[in-house]
This record gives C-alpha cells, structure tokens and sequence, in this order.
C-alpha cells in the first residue's frame, strides 16, 4: 500500500480503511505502519468513548506508534470542526453512529488516512442500542453501508486481518483546486493570499456588496461543507475591522453552537495579523475565543436570544439554516446588515429546504447570494467524500415525479436495497426540513416499530409506535426516567403528571414531508387523512407529532384537527426553539385526557407568557392560544378599569398607567372569545400584554413600525371593549 499512499499524497486524495472482526488492533496497526512511511510527521486523531469499558486500553495500544496523538471524545467532537488531520483514527467497538463517522471524516486533509476499526458494526453499538424496543432492532443502514463499503476505490476494507477489498483511485477523476488573485482587487491582496481556493478569493471579493450605501443588504454565502465558507467571512471582517477602526464598531457573529463560529474568528485573526492590526483576544474559561477588540472595532459571539435584539453595524449568522425561520426573519428585520452562512451538503443538517427561503429574501431586499464548490482540505472527487456523500445520502435530490393519488406503506427493508427510490424518499425527508443528519437515516433504516408511508413518493410521513406503558414504567416515569422511546406519553406523564396517558396507544408522527416544489397543494394533509383512519382501523386512542414550534408547521396541523396539548418550558437550544406537542385524540378517554391537557396548556402560556415563554415568538403563542377550545369565565371589569381603558383609548393615559387593566381585558378576551380578533392583533396583545415585550420587539416580529404595533392593539383593546362593555 506504500505506493497507493503516495499516489494519494501527490494527488491530494484520501483513503479510508475499515477493519473488522479478529485481532482488529494488530489489523489495523499493519497498515498504519506502511501509511506512516510515507506521512513522517502526521498530525493524528483519535476519536473513541472514554468512559467505556477497554476503550482507554485501546487507546493507550494505539500510542505505541510514537507519534502524539489527539484524543477526541466522540461527544465533544464538535469541539474540533475546522481543525486537520493526517490520520484520524475512530474506534468503532463502542459506537458506530453516522454523525460522529461523518464529522471526523471530514477532517482528514488530502493524502491522508482515515480508520474506523471495530469488532462488529452490527453488535452492541451505542446508538444502534438506543433504537432497541422489546429487543428488536433492524439493520438496514449497516447492510447498505457494508455494500457501499466494497463499491468504492479507495477504501481498504480488512476482515478477520485479511484484505477483502481495495480498488485503487482513478487519479483522472480528481481536479485540484488552483489559487487566482483577482486583477485589480478591491480587498488587500495580504488577504487574498491567506485564501485556499479560487472560490475563497471570489467570495472574499464578492462580499463587499454588504458594504456598499446604507440601505439594508443581506449577504448569503451557501456550500457544501468543508470549502472554507466560515474561513473567507472571518478574513473579510478582517478587512471591515481595518475599514472600521477608528469607528466605534460593534460586529456579533452567532451560530446554533458556538463551534461552528470558531473558523471565523480564527481567520478574522490571521486577517488582522497579515494587515498588521494590533488586536486583543477575550476567551472563555474553557478557551473559546468569544471576543476580538482592534481599535474602536468590537467583534463578538452572542447565542442567537441575545444576538437578535442586539445593536451593531452587521451581523454574521453562521449554520443559519439550523436557527429556523422564524429567527432569522426576526434578525433580518431587525439588522441593517446581516450575513447568513450555511450547509447546504454536511453532516450539521440539510440547507437545501434553506435555498428556498432565500428566494424569498430576493424578492424583498437588497441581496446576494455567493457559492462555493472546491473542497478545502482535499482534491474536487476525493473518492472518501464520494463515499460518504452516498452512504450517507448527503447530497440526495428528489425529483418531481407524475402524482398518481396513491398512497402505500413502504418496505424499509426493500427500501435499503433501491438506492434510487432511497434517494428520493430521504431527500423528500430532509429537503422539507430546516434541521437533519446522517443519524436520521440510521434512523429510518434500524428502528423496528416505525411505519413509513409515501404519496407517489412526493410525500412522506414517518410513523412510530407509542404508549401502553406498564404501570411499573409509568411510575418510574413519574419519578424522573428518562426517555426511552415513548417521546409523547413520557412528555405528559414526567411534566403534566397525567399517568392515565401513559397507558393509551398512539402512533407519534415522527415527521410528514411534502417535496418543497409540492408543498401546499394538499398532498400532506391527503397523507396525514390516510394515517387517520389507519390509526382508526388499529384501535388506537389517539395520533400526534411533537415538533419545534413554528407557526408555518403548527397551522399544518390545526388545519388537519390536531390539538396543542403541550408546549416545553425549556428551549431546546440544539434546535434552537421550544418544542410543542398536538394530537388528534380517537378514543372517548384520549379525547377527555386531550382537553384536560390542552385547558392546562392555555392556563399555562396565558399565566407564564411574561416568564417562560418570553423567548417565544408572540404570534406563535398567540396561534396556541387561537388553537385550543377550552374557554373559562373571568372576573369582569371594574367601573374603575373601564375608565382608565377608555382614557388610554381618548389618548389621555399612555398604555404603561392602564397596563393592569388592559391585562384583566386580554386575559379575559383569550379565555372567553366573545369575538374573533385577527391574529395579528391577538400577537401584540400576547406580545405587549401577556409577554411584557416592547414595542420595537414586538414590530420585529410582526414587520411593522413601534407606531404601527401600538395603533394595532389600540384598536384590538377598542374592538374589545364594544364586545364586553
């Protein structure tokens, strides 16, 4: 192998070795000696599970090399994106889960070596083991992987220490990325020598456009991952620091999670040395670079909640699509210059249905949209990219196929073998949706009590068995269990203390998807009727779905007759948003359970809107609230507050001297509904009144002026007053 390691050190390409079975160790060893003749000094990674049984002694076997070795916790290997390697080395005896495979592969730079060595792929696997229940689990994914494994060059796959497989690279597929100052750049060339790419140094020109006048712009830069998209937006602050210098300048960057801004700072940093800009570095505790300060220039990192609200000259939103809709509306109102970074290919979840939103975004402001293609660390055709594109079907694009109206329950494992058919169905799951990854297809290939049903295979609904729980695992439940695979029942007995739900039977709508070209003509709903009366027809009390609460997705279900039951008092902050749980109740006791819990659900947003869900988005809340038919009569108002509302309404009084009458109105309006307001006056009443947000808040959300807002509840607070006075 000493020669195809060469080759792939001169032509900037990767191989991959997959070791399985006896002696594994020694297996694997072998090849690392003869990769080591030719790579001397090897930056080396180490991914494995720490705290399991034998995997310190593994690691400790690996050390024998001689060579240091950088120890990632497959965990915390999120830590490490933008970081290199030569040789990246996982222990897949513990775990063998797609993301981490994904993440880590990627690190490995042209003419390295990527391992995965393990015992069996197929036996006691972390991930795999959570998707177990009753001690059922399929292996769908793993067979497609194993078939994968021996299709593609490049991948040297090892058994019981003999060599199964190997087909060499075909170096005329590979094309290198070449470097290409611009003539005449606008940005300093120290800046454009500090580019990998002819795609960096177009990019790096192409984002001044964010600069130019002062009207409102936003700036997308979209790419597969690893071509340097995070890299050129830091070298470019660089360049607006060196514009901005004696300006007082406050610049904020914000992601999902903080490492996936780690890149920009990090070449933010090498920009303002190669301009010779002194600087200074704030880092947190743990390391992370939070802040950068160069003259009257400040740059920092705020979580998505705090950096919507903030005031500065522009703002980076880096895995944009991961924060939702929602949120970067609200951010692109709010800021004059805005920067949106995404994935459109990766591992941190498809930007595909994100491409679709920017469309949007053109048609209303000043905008533009830069791509890259050439990979970074390796050769354009990199056959382990290839590879883990496939089997990880990151790149799948489904196709606009003829509608013949016909709905069928499809076979997951036949599935598996139709790569075609795959394709389309997973790339209708992920195209649909802001947030996925390679664990989903895992997912939908090993979790045995799921269905999975297709329209024409435009539209799909991913369905999984829940509740008849034992009352000995309803009680644990209510003693603080974690989940184990009954998402709704454990949601509403751990937090709603209703252990009665526990022992329904329901179907959990994992996800429906509709192909984005197709998308609101019908064909989820038609989908969703047909899952009804299969539900209906399997005895089954009740159907639901839990979700990221976004009003786009909860109007889907309202109009399909789903009930909110509840919504999370914690912000999943992985998603970015508070996830909401609607059912369609079938059974007499799923129906009398569903309006306890939806009366609750109501008493809850309208008594803790100001504390809990103030985050939340007012128009989100205010379609909860329009959403659920549970009314109660309240205390009516008192002679003196009709006369402070009616001041407020002559102008007399400003809102704050008659905020505790107006609060007695609202609360009375949401629970007896004498009228119907519209939902965006129902929005500021829940925004302003209930939520304690400003008036500018509120307009951002809403997308009008202060002025606006306030003439809006003025007139809701009138319309109510004739209803109930």
């Amino acid at each position: 192998m000493r020669e195809e390691f060469q080759k792939a050190l001169d032509f900037y390409y990767r191989h991959l070795l997959f070791v399985e079975g006896n002696n594994f160790l020694n297996s694997t060893l072998g090849f690392l000696n003869s990769f080591l003749e030719t790579n001397k000094k090897p930056r080396i990674a180490y991914a494995f599970h720490p705290w399991v049984d034998k995997a310190k002694e593994r690691f400790d076997f690996f050390k024998q090399i001689g060579l240091p070795l950088t120890d990632i916790d497959y965990s915390s290997s999120e830590k490490f994106l933008g970081e290199t390697f030569d040789l990246v080395i996982m222990d897949a005896v513990d775990d063998f889960r797609p993301n981490y495979i994904s993440r880590l592969t990627d690190m490995a730079r042209g003419g390295g070596l990527i391992v995965i060595y393990t015992n069996d792929i197929y036996k006691d696997k972390l991930y795999r083991n959570s998707l177990i229940r009753d001690g059922i689990v399929d292996s769908f994914f793993e067979d497609r992987f194993m078939r994968k494994i021996r299709s593609y060059q490049g991948i040297i796959y090892v058994k019981d220490e003999k060599l199964v497989n190997f087909k060499s690279v075909n170096v005329n597929e590979l094309k290198r990325s070449s470097l290409k100052i611009p003539s005449n750049p606008s940005i300093p060339v120290k800046l454009h020598n500090l580019c990998l790419s002819e795609d960096q140094n177009k990019a790096l020109e192409e984002s001044l456009f964010i600069l130019h006048d002062d009207r409102k712009r936003i700036l997308a830069v979209t790419a597969p991952r690893g071509r340097g998209k995070s890299a050129v937006i830091g070298l470019f602050l660089s360049y607006v620091v060196f514009l901005k210098y004696r300006e007082p300048t406050v610049i904020i960057i914000t992601s999902p999670s903080y490492y996936s801004s780690s890149e920009i700072f990090r070449f933010l940093a090498k920009g303002l040395k190669s301009l010779g800009i002194k600087y200074t570095v704030t880092k947190s505790r743990d390391g992370k670079i939070m802040r950068i300060s160069a003259g009257e220039v400040i740059v920092r990192w705020l979580a998505p909640d705090l950096a919507k609200d903030y005031d500065g000259y522009l703002i980076v939103v880096d895995e944009a699509a991961a924060l939702g809709i929602e949120t970067l509306e609200y951010i692109i109102r709010k800021w004059n210059k805005t920067i949106l970074i995404t994935t459109i290919h990766g591992y941190e979840g498809s930007g595909k249905a994100f491409l679709k939103y920017l469309l949007l975004i053109k048609q209303k402001y000043l905008f533009k949209h830069v791509t890259l293609d050439f990979p970074i660390r390796y050769s354009k055709g990199d056959p382990i990219e290839r590879f883990i594109y496939d089997v990880m079907l990151l790149d799948a694009e489904p196709k606009i196929k003829q509608l013949n109206n016909s709905i069928e329950e499809v076979n997951r494992e036949e599935l598996f073998k139709n790569d075609g058919r795959l394709r389309q169905i997973y790339g209708i799951l992920v195209s649909a949706h802001y947030r996925n990854s390679p664990d989903d297809l895992m997912l939908l290939g090993d979790l045995h009590f799921q269905k999975l049903y297709s329209l024409s295979d435009v539209s799909l609904a991913q369905v999984i068995f829940e509740g008849g729980l034992s009352e000995e695992r309803i009680n644990s439940i209510l003693k603080g269990e974690s989940n184990l695979g009954h998402l709704i029942p454990h949601r509403i007995i751990k937090y709603e203390r209703l252990k009665e739900f526990g022992k329904l039977k329901g179907w959990r709508i994992i996800r429906i998807a509709v192909l984005p070209e197709l998308q609101g003509k019908g064909l989820g709903s038609k989908l969703l009727s047909h899952i009804k009366g299969d539900a209906i027809s399997n005895n089954l009390d009740w159907l639901g779905s839990s979700f990221i609460l976004d009003i786009r997705v909860l109007n889907f279900w309202v109009k399909n007759d789903f009930t909110p039951i509840y919504l999370a008092s914690r912000k999943n902050e992985g998603l970015n948003g508070y996830s909401v749980i609607v059912i369609y109740p079938i059974s007499d006791k799923a129906k009398e359970l569903a309006n306890v819990l939806s009366f609750n659900l109501k008493r809850k947003i309208i008594n803790t809107a100001h504390q809990v869900y103030f985050n939340v988005s007012p128009l989100s809340l205010a379609k909860l609230l329009d959403s659920i038919n549970a009314f109660n009569k309240t205390e009516d108002l008192k002679p003196q507050d009709i006369d402070k509302i009616n001041a407020y309404l002559e102008g007399i009084l400003p809102y704050n001297s008659v905020a505790d009458s107006i609060g007695l109105l609202t609360k009375k309006y949401f629970w007896e509904m004498p009228i119907k307001l519209d939902l965006l006056e129902e929005a500021v009443l829940v925004g302003r009144v209930l939520q304690g947000k400003s008036w500018s808040h509120i307009s951002c959300n809403i997308e009008k002026s202060p002025r606006e807002t306030e003439e809006i509840l003025r007139n809701a607070v009138n319309k109510l007053m004739k209803a109930f006075i």
